[in-house]
This record gives structure tokens, C-alpha cells and sequence, in this order.
């Protein structure tokens, strides 16, 4: 019988920890699914970190980035850092990023959305989590101005 008290709260943890985790695995491929639109990472800057957290960026961009098949409409993250303080380059950089829309190569392009920051070599992953959760999040919101899809 004391077995039984045990055993009945440990089934209903177990299958509240399967329910919930099935629809947020199901909601990643939903959302990698739904972003068609291409996503070009462009880099200015000179500082070791800011060079670091470009090349993080696109890779993580890149892997995330199921753009099939080539389209000409582009979101671009525009990357911009230069280090925190000149004196030592390897504390920190301070970034802009700013999201823009290309209908067409060489038309205007539509200013999105921007962040700024600091990343330091502790903080890199978490900077890159952020930056690509927006890039998502912009994918979504403004998807809609790619005709084509």
C-alpha cells in the first residue's frame, strides 16, 4: 500500500513531463518550417570578441536558416561592434544589430527592428541565443511582406 502512494504521484509526474515537452519540440519544427524567407548576417567592426560573436552568429543563422528554395526577398541582420574600452580589448565589445527586409537585390530596404549591447567572452552564448530568438521573432512578424511565400 505505501508503494502505491508513491507510485501513483511518480506516473502522473512522469507523463506531465512527456505532455509538456512534445509541444514545445513540436513548436520548433513549426517555426523552423514557417521561416522561408533567407536571413544574410553582415559584419562590420575590427575588435576580437565582436569578430567572434559574427562568426557564432552566422553559423548558428546558417544552421537555422531553412531557406529551400533561394529567394530573392532577404532579411538581413546587420552586426556592428567595436570594443568596450580601447585600453583592453579583450574585457568586452559594445554591438548594434539592426533587421532589414530586402524585396530585391539592390532595392531599399525596410528598416525592421535594432538592439544594442555588450557581450563579453562570458556572455557570447547567451548574446547569440538572444540575437537569433529575435531574428525569429522578426521572421514571424513581418514574413508576411514576402509576397512570394
Amino acid at each position: 500500500m505505501k508503494a502505491l502512494r508513491f507510485l501513483i504521484p511518480g506516473i502522473m509526474l512522469l507523463s506531465l513531463l512527456i505532455l509538456t515537452a512534445s509541444p514545445a519540440a513540436a513548436a520548433d519544427e513549426i517555426k523552423k518550417a514557417e521561416r522561408r524567407t533567407p536571413v544574410i548576417v553582415e559584419f562590420e567592426g575590427g575588435d576580437a570578441i565582436g569578430s567572434e560573436l559574427f562568426s557564432r552568429l552566422k553559423s548558428a543563422i546558417d544552421s537555422a536558416n531553412p531557406a529551400e528554395p533561394a529567394r530573392e526577398t532577404k532579411f538581413r541582420i546587420l552586426l556592428s561592434t567595436a570594443s568596450e574600452f580601447p585600453s583592453r580589448p579583450g574585457v568586452g565589445s559594445v554591438y548594434a544589430v539592426v533587421w532589414t527586409l530586402a524585396m530585391s537585390e539592390g532595392s531599399m530596404e525596410y528598416y525592421l527592428i535594432r538592439d544594442i549591447g555588450i557581450v563579453t567572452p562570458d556572455t557570447m552564448d547567451d548574446v547569440v541565443k538572444r540575437i537569433v530568438g529575435r531574428t525569429d521573432g522578426v521572421s514571424a512578424r513581418y514574413g508576411y511582406l514576402d509576397r512570394d511565400k
